[in-house]
């Protein structure tokens, strides 16, 4: 399966935080240059929320690019599926090796408009997995986050401004 049937897959308008995102998704998916190799105004990427279900935490991640308090997550490099992202954004950021042993169901689709100078992205087609964990294993690279914290999901309204995030925190 190519990237192309991966995403056209999971895009499903009961996971759409809107009527506008789930027809927008489909057209974004019809340009084609899914990544940002290959398009990197307008591309698609992955969002995964570490969460630990006993203490009902959530990891989040003060990102050293947007200067926001943000869940893990990252582009699609070209020549991968969905799955294949996942567990490179996740051993790169947090440092632990094939998480997901087959590709879960994404439980949301956010887009992402950015306004920032010094980026060339300019639009984030965002696929939303939760990764269940307690984190033990995490290992996290310096180089991303300014710092990292498991907060309650209270806690994490509290700091997180990103429109997208702000929404993935209500569906838990």
């Amino acid at each position: 399966m190519d990237l192309y049937q991966n995403i056209a897959k999971i895009i499903k308008r009961e996971i759409c935080d809107s009527e506008e995102t789930y027809r927008e998704f489909c057209q974004r998916l019809e340009q084609g240059s899914l990544t940002r190799d290959e398009n990197p105004l307008t591309h698609f990427g992955t969002f995964f929320l570490p969460f630990n279900p006993k203490n009902k935490q959530l990891f989040l991640a003060h990102h050293k690019k947007s200067g926001l308090w943000i869940a893990p997550g990252g582009h699609i490099d070209k020549g991968e599926i969905l799955l294949e992202t996942l567990n490179r954004e996740i051993w790169e950021e947090l440092g632990v090796k094939d998480h997901f042993k087959e590709a879960p169901n994404p439980f949301l689709l956010t887009i992402t408009r950015i306004n920032n100078t010094t980026q060339p992205c300019k639009t984030h087609y965002d696929i939303w997995y939760l990764m269940t964990t307690d984190g033990a294993n995490f290992n996290v690279d310096p180089q991303e986050f300014y710092s990292t914290k498991w907060l309650s999901i209270d806690e994490a309204r509290k700091i997180v401004t990103a429109p997208t995030n702000i929404t993935a925190l209500k569906m838990l």
